[in-house]
């Protein structure tokens, strides 16, 4: 019958929500045998639904996908419903990762995600390849997940590359869903960077601010820098680990591997050639984001 149905009906799977990026485009059925399968919706008009329901059993998606915690909370952060989670936890954080081939069946990979937290934690698979988790801690000195450390141990054991970004810890449930959105739209950001390859709110703000400008502004911001300095890229390099160093010139000289007066020089050398003095706080922030701009400009 299966197969039959399959000849009619092409987006026919056997499969389990959990295993979907966006099960809620499919209408869920459980055969005789007790097989479930899913159709999707734009592929049946009510009256074939109402036909496939004499000889199948229609099944809501929410008896089917994840633990009733896990749904509760998937549908008050995306919005589905105001009602949020029962028993919330004392605080919580959305870490959103991104695997870059996965290692084996989708479900083996999510039980070993789990292993490496001390207790089951919400996790979800948005596609075969990105989803997230909810952090939960039940009380403020609970100890906090190393994602370096995860990535160590998940790169040795599964030969897999994986990115997560980790959002700020709130004790709010109701803010949620605003925390939520706010975390996926870093989250995009960083992995369109590569900002690290665990990254947090610090270290994506200076980006998050480069991509929401405006193409014709990026191109005069690097105008400004290149048409003093352009050439001259072990210069702009020079700048760039000053300023990441805290403008610290003995801290720089050590990354550089140069002499403190060599360094000193060179950042003089920028000072004149641009007019915009790194050693000033404003005018650091300004240069720190135009080279990162220039730096995007010329990967992309």
């Amino acid at each position: 019958m299966i197969n039959h149905l399959h000849s009619i009906y092409p987006s026919l799977t056997l499969s389990n929500p959990d295993e979907m990026s966006h099960p809620e485009d499919y209408q869920w059925f459980e055969t005789q045998d007790s097989e479930i399968i899913a159709i999707a919706k734009e592929d049946l008009a009510e009256k074939e639904n109402k036909l496939l329901s004499l000889f199948l059993t229609p099944v809501s998606i929410d008896h089917l996908w994840g633990t009733k915690r896990e749904r509760s909370w998937y549908h008050f952060i995306k919005g589905d419903t105001d009602v949020p989670p029962a028993d919330p936890p004392s605080s919580y954080r959305f870490v959103f990762f991104s695997i870059a081939d996965l290692p084996m069946e989708k479900e083996g990979f999510h039980e070993a995600f789990q292993s490496l937290f001390p207790e089951r934690m919400p996790i979800f698979f948005e596609s075969n390849e990105e989803g997230f988790i909810i952090e939960e801690f039940s009380s403020p000195d609970q100890e906090k997940i190393s994602f370096p450390e995860m990535i160590d141990v998940l790169m040795s054991d599964f030969y897999t590359k994986i990115r997560f970004y980790i959002s700020e810890i709130s004790d709010d449930v109701e803010e949620a869903p605003s925390l939520f959105r706010w975390a996926e739209s870093n989250a995009e950001v960083s992995a369109k960077y590569r900002v690290a390859a665990a990254a947090n709110f610090k270290d994506t703000l200076p980006y998050i601010y480069i991509d929401a400008l405006p193409s014709f502004h990026k191109k005069q911001i690097e105008r400004t820098i290149k048409k003093g300095v352009g050439d001259e890229p072990d210069l702009l390099h020079t700048i760039k680990v000053f300023l990441e160093s805290g403008s610290n010139a003995t801290l720089a000289a050590k990354r550089l591997y140069m002499h403190r007066n060599s360094l000193q020089y060179r950042v003089d050398k920028f000072i004149e050639k641009t007019g915009l003095d790194v050693k000033q706080f404003p005018e650091a922030l300004t240069t720190y984001l135009a080279l990162m701009v220039m730096e995007n400009s010329s990967e992309s």
